[in-house]
């Protein structure tokens, strides 16, 4: 069934959120990052001096900065000359990846797909910005890396059900989880809901709300409507590779609507789909794992 892509998201924050019993705050120190970034202020003294309020977090930042996946041949050795160099937007999506990591009340297996899950689409989101025009890779990786909120807030709530969610869409290799009556709100419309509550741009909440349609129409042209394509393709992508547990699948990826939104045929789908599986193997252990 078709859906037209629409900027202005139709989700009541406040009964959506009233169904939630768990914290669902973020860190301190990520919501520090995320205020200046909006202030409009944002320079490389300030970013560094909020950052170093979690020495912890500090040491995290600068060993992914060094870490492969941003290639950079000199070594970085402070907060301040990394976001000198790699700009404040790498810097943001940093301190939220350690961030979303640390959202988990507890961290066994669903956790840890779960997380898994996060962390590759925010990599191919921004694998795949690269490799088409109009959308900012950083920003890419930011909407990827959030497209998994509402998950990680329903296993928090109530671990047991979100279980059982869990592995059936899992077994059935199910990406709509709206028809599952244990669940007061779709993942969708709850994430959408706590990226609102913290003040998150319609960009992004617009992205997660969207993330899951298939068949999304809407104008090629318009730079909101290509970063939700970008962001759908790149859940499809890491759902092939089995990642967070999906069974996968050896035929070409569901693309959906984002093949023809980003101007990619069969063949560059699959060109795409092979080339992310090489870039994640050789990537994802910096972050996956960047303690």
């Amino acid at each position: 069934m078709s859906c037209a892509f629409s900027p202005e998201i139709a989700v009541d924050v406040e009964a959506v959120l009233a169904t939630v019993h768990s914290n669902i705050g973020m860190p301190l120190v990520a919501h520090k990052v995320l205020d200046l970034m909006h202030s409009g202020q944002v320079n490389a003294h300030a970013l560094a001096a909020v950052i170093a309020q979690d020495q912890a977090l500090a040491l995290r930042v600068l060993k992914l900065a060094n870490s492969p996946y941003y290639g950079f041949s000199r070594r970085i050795s402070t907060v301040r000359d990394a976001v000198v160099i790699l700009g404040d937007k790498a810097l943001r999506n940093m301190v939220l990846i350690l961030a979303m990591k640390g959202m988990h009340n507890h961290f066994g297996n669903t956790e840890r797909l779960l997380w898994e899950e996060s962390a590759a689409y925010a990599m191919g989101a921004r694998f795949i910005a690269e490799n088409v025009p109009g959308v900012h890779p950083e920003e890419a990786f930011m909407a990827g890396l959030m497209s998994n909120v509402g998950e990680v807030v329903s296993n928090n709530d109530d671990p047991q059900r979100f279980l059982m969610v869990f592995d059936r869409c899992r077994r059935q290799n199910l990406c709509d989880e709206s028809s599952c009556p244990e669940l007061p709100y779709p993942f969708t419309v709850l994430g959408a809901a706590v990226l609102s509550s913290w003040n998150f741009s319609p960009l992004l909440v617009a992205s997660l709300y969207y993330v899951e349609t298939e068949d999304l129409m809407g104008d090629s042209e318009d730079l909101l409507f290509r970063l939700c394509a970008v962001v759908f393709l790149a859940r499809q992508l890491c759902r092939s590779l089995k990642l967070g547990g999906y069974q996968g699948s050896t035929h070409p990826v569901r693309a959906g609507y984002s093949g023809r939104a980003l101007g990619l045929d069969g063949t560059a789908l699959q060109n795409l789909q092979s080339d992310f599986a090489t870039f994640f193997t050789e990537n994802a252990p910096t972050l996956l794992y960047p303690d």
